[in-house]
């Protein structure tokens, strides 16, 4: 059960998403997320971070049919029941219009 705050009455998520509404702040959370991985080693939360994004510029079926993925492998990434490979990250933040590199 996903809980909403008792004072807004919304999720998390949907905070965020909120958030999410331009490609500086997309750029900002994705920065921060990937900052985060390198000092905590929670690639998973890196991932569920990476699937904001994604539910923040499209829905999810249709990032899936432009990239050739599994709905559910996607899903089960968001949820760490599976383990991302660093080409489907790669190939993530290509079709999102960013890239990964070190600086």
């Amino acid at each position: 059960m996903v809980e909403k705050n008792p004072h807004t009455g919304r999720t998390l998520e949907e905070v965020v998403l909120e958030f999410l509404d331009s490609e500086e702040n997309i750029r900002i959370y994705l920065n921060v997320a990937l900052e985060e991985y390198v000092k905590d080693g929670d690639f998973n939360a890196f991932y569920r971070q990476l699937g904001h994004v994604i539910k923040a510029r499209e829905n999810v079926s249709g990032f899936c049919k432009k990239l050739d993925i599994n709905r559910s492998n996607l899903y089960a990434m968001f949820k760490n029941k599976t383990n991302p490979r660093l080409d489907t990250i790669a190939k993530i933040l290509h079709e999102l219009g960013f890239t990964l590199r070190v600086a």
